[in-house]
């Protein structure tokens, strides 16, 4: 059986705040490349399905010139993540809004995602996501431990980024993901997403995360389409 088409496209890639920060100096938020640009973290699914709708959402579609949405799936209830959906349910009544739950299977549009668990915060249930049994998208994680079966059986993975060095906070250091991750040689592509004020510039963190890891490893950006 032929698997249909898959088009991922990034409309945001910080975490809890924008980037740049207003005031900052540092060389990550006076870069003048395009990809230290960060909104709040938000991937779309074939145009129409989104994921996580934080408080940047509208200035995000418009900027993708996104018009026909039919529903936003959440991952967990935090700001950057749920936002605007106040918003967006203004201009977009008709908009489904789901909130899976972990073991949940849900088809939409002729997309497969199911949900899982994943150790985030004490405050809020936090989900993964298998899109179409090919990709899973984890943008916050402190632990990856509930998600390693799943990682195991997919092409790609986009994972949590918002710290380098130091696991702390509810998020798992990207230096010990990617130890946890190099192994599994199923994983033809990592990128990391939800992407912290680290405060070195995206070309620098490429090479860093590629230093550790492998040519697999790559830091999402706004506007990176994924196809396959």
């Amino acid at each position: 059986m032929v698997k249909k088409s898959l088009k991922i496209k990034f409309l945001g890639t910080s975490s809890v705040e924008a980037i740049p920060r207003e005031g900052c100096q540092c060389l990550q938020c006076q870069s003048r490349d395009k990809k230290d640009k960060r909104r709040r973290s938000a991937i779309l699914v074939n145009s129409r399905i989104l994921i996580d709708a934080g408080p940047d959402i509208l200035k995000q579609l418009t900027t993708s010139q996104i018009k026909n949405l039919d529903s936003v799936i959440t991952t967990h209830e935090h700001e950057d993540h749920i936002g605007g959906l106040k918003y967006l349910l203004k201009s977009q009544r008709n908009l489904r809004i789901i909130r899976m739950k972990p073991g949940q299977h849900f088809k939409l549009l002729g997309v497969d995602f199911f949900a899982f668990k994943v150790l985030h915060s004490k405050m809020a249930i936090t989900i993964g996501l298998i899109i179409d049994n090919r990709l899973a998208y984890i943008p916050d994680s402190s632990s990856l431990d509930s998600a390693l079966k799943y990682l195991n059986d997919v092409d790609i993975a986009i994972l949590d980024g918002s710290i380098f060095e130091r696991s702390f906070g509810g998020h798992l250091a990207m230096k010990d993901t990617i130890v946890v991750t190099k192994p599994m040689k199923n994983l033809k592509k990592i990128y990391f997403t939800h992407n912290g004020h680290n405060r070195r510039p995206h070309k620098e963190m490429i090479k860093l995360i590629q230093g550790l890891g492998d040519k697999r490893y790559l830091l999402a950006y706004d506007g990176l389409e994924l196809r396959f």
